[in-house]
């Protein structure tokens, strides 16, 4: 057994798209899946952007706000799981700070979500 840290100190900060969040990679197996941590605090945002891969975002702490190509936003918190195919434009917001697991790329699909998760 290994126990690895993630470290907020070694996070890229992105500011891509009129972002400001956090990223720390996690796992990236042969550009098949990534998954990355993020952490977007108070007043934080990841810009509205188009999807190059399909995406999954699970909300681990805090709480925000998301839209796809409608601009229309949803609060998510703790426990929720968001989705969104390739090419999907989307934004995450958060007024007070919200840290998600990411998990990307072209072998996700949205049937391999669980069905016990209810949208």
């Amino acid at each position: 057994m290994r126990i690895f840290k993630v470290q907020k100190e070694e996070a890229k900060h992105v500011t891509h798209f009129g972002s400001k969040f956090l990223l720390n990679p996690v796992i990236s197996s042969d550009g098949e899946i990534k998954t990355s941590l993020i952490t977007l605090e108070a007043h934080g945002i990841i810009g509205f952007h188009q999807t190059a891969v399909p995406q999954l975002m699970m909300v681990l702490s805090g709480e925000g706000k998301v839209c796809g190509e409608n601009r229309v936003y949803k609060p998510v918190q703790k426990g929720h799981v968001v989705y969104w195919g390739k090419g999907e434009w989307h934004e995450t917001l958060s007024e007070t700070g919200m840290t998600a697991l990411v998990v990307e790329g072209p072998a996700l699909k949205e049937n391999d979500i669980h069905t016990n998760f209810s949208n």
